[in-house]
């Protein structure tokens, strides 16, 4: 009996992340973080990625692998300033070394307006279909009833009947986004939903519903002098008694002329869990970043530290028909 109840808790504490993934760096997957920032790219289209791993001094690190592109459509036959995006994202966790994994595959698409014969000011609404397929390897996990007088001994019955160790499901995200875009400033801001049909996610044949989870993005960035850049943004979770608040800045100083290439250096802050140092380059259309989260919580003891790296990439290609200066994190 104890060993079934300890399976159902690892599974319980599964859920969670097979669809509710989150990244330090935020602001360098603006597909995952909101759907409506598909296509809201300067240039034709976008590449981006992040490689997260997490905990792996306490045992096995989470590790989470991120990817996704997407494309400006059909924009000579839409209004001047309208911007009509699609796009595909993939997303890969694994754990425990490698006996708990989960696939993500997405498909969003978004449309933006123009509020004012400027440009300046812009709304967005975007959608993404998500298909999830999660897979636990038992024969990767080890059970007490395998222990032995002689040790581990893995031919050992565990004394338990298991479930099949594979569930998938398909299920809705929607997001609108708000930007301001000016010469030398730009700000944004959008709210989301995940999970809108409420998925069942569940190995077990108790029935769990994953709960809907709700987003608050906000950003900006702002000329500081001749050769200095600052950025800020801000990215709010809150899923089910689950809240999540991540705040920060960063500044950017131009290597040479035009601000074609930037050096930046910024802290972020998860409330009450993490202090994320970061720091990052960019040149034309490539951005590159490498954070580091500093556990502060209670996580942290003694014995384990609960800390973990990331690291991201962003190519946008440079679009040679029109100029304008959007904000460079996304």
């Amino acid at each position: 009996m104890r060993n079934i109840l300890l399976i159902i808790l690892l599974f319980f504490s599964l859920a969670v992340p097979a669809q509710s993934y989150h990244f330090s760096q935020f602001y360098s997957a603006p597909l995952f973080i909101n759907p409506a920032l598909t296509g809201y790219i300067d240039g034709p289209y976008r590449i981006a990625g992040n490689i997260r791993s997490q905990w792996g001094t306490g045992g096995s690190p989470f590790t989470t692998v991120a990817l996704s592109a997407d494309a400006v459509l059909l924009k000579k036959h839409i209004q001047e300033g309208n911007t009509l995006g699609a796009g595909i994202c993939v997303l890969n966790d694994k754990t425990l070394g490698g006996a708990v994994k989960s696939s993500t595959i997405g498909v969003s698409t978004a449309y933006n307006i123009v509020l004012d014969q400027d440009n300046i000011h812009t709304i967005g609404l975007g959608f993404q279909g998500i298909y999830n397929e999660r897979r636990i390897d038992f024969s990767s996990l080890s059970f007490e009833n395998q222990f032995g007088g002689s040790g581990f001994d893995p031919s050992l019955p565990i004394g338990e009947s298991l479930p099949a160790g594979k569930t998938n499901y398909f299920d809705i995200n929607v997001g609108s986004v708000y930007h301001m875009t000016l010469t030398d400033k730009s700000f944004f801001a959008g709210i989301g939903a995940y999970n809108v049909i409420r998925h069942k996610d569940n190995i077990q044949a108790n029935e769990f519903r994953m709960p809907r989870r709700f987003t608050f993005i906000a950003g900006g960035q702002a000329d500081v002098g001749y050769d200095g850049i600052f950025y800020f943004s801000m990215n709010y979770q809150e899923q089910s008694a689950a809240k999540e608040l991540t705040v920060g800045a960063a500044y950017g100083i131009q290597v040479g002329l035009d601000k074609i290439q930037v050096i930046n250096f910024g802290l972020w802050h998860r409330v009450k869990d993490a202090i994320i140092p970061y720091v990052g380059y960019q040149r034309d259309g490539f951005q590159a970043g490498f954070s580091f989260d500093y556990t502060i919580s209670n996580l942290k003891t003694s014995s384990q530290v609960r800390n973990g790296f990331e690291l991201s990439m962003i190519f946008t290609a440079n679009d040679k028909s029109e100029i304008k200066k959007l904000l460079p994190w996304f």
